[in-house]
């Protein structure tokens, strides 16, 4: 899987969220099956939820049984959220739920991070976001306690 990396700013707070990368790949991530999990890092005590807002609690209950919800489902939950600042959603097509399609991942609210194949969908993130990265593997590890500037 190609991963990218957005890092749009807006006054120096991240300029994007969850909902509006869901919103950029609809239809299809309305169709999708979703799970909704912990971001986990190389170290298993390392697991990281973490939302804001009435929508944001309920994303983070549900993260912690890792539970599966239609892509609109997500989609209402994450239009009722303030900030997801840690969290993963992997997606499939309603017909292959064995088969991976999608991750969308955020990370401390510092990036947002794609997981996926589908050509479709690096282009519209290369195309929507001015900051777009190419990263070399999927986040297994951060500085939980870099120093504040």
């Amino acid at each position: 899987m190609a991963t990218l990396r957005i890092y749009d700013l807006n006054e120096h707070v991240l300029a994007l969220d969850l909902k509006d990368l869901l919103r950029l790949l609809a239809p299809r991530s309305l169709e999708a099956n979703w799970i909704v999990s912990t971001v986990k890092l190389s170290k298993p005590e390392h697991e990281h939820f973490e939302a804001t807002g009435e929508g944001g609690e309920q994303l983070e209950e549900l993260a912690q049984g890792n539970a599966r919800l239609s892509g609109s489902d997500l989609a209402a939950l994450a239009d009722n959220t303030r900030q997801v600042i840690w969290g993963e959603f992997v997606a499939s097509a309603p017909t292959q739920l064995d088969k991976t399609w999608l991750i969308i991942r955020a990370v401390d609210s510092t990036f947002y991070e794609i997981d996926t194949d589908d050509e479709t969908v690096l282009r519209k993130i290369s195309s929507a976001y001015k900051d777009v990265r190419a990263g070399e593997a999927p986040i297994t590890s951060w500085a939980l306690d870099r120093p504040r500037e």
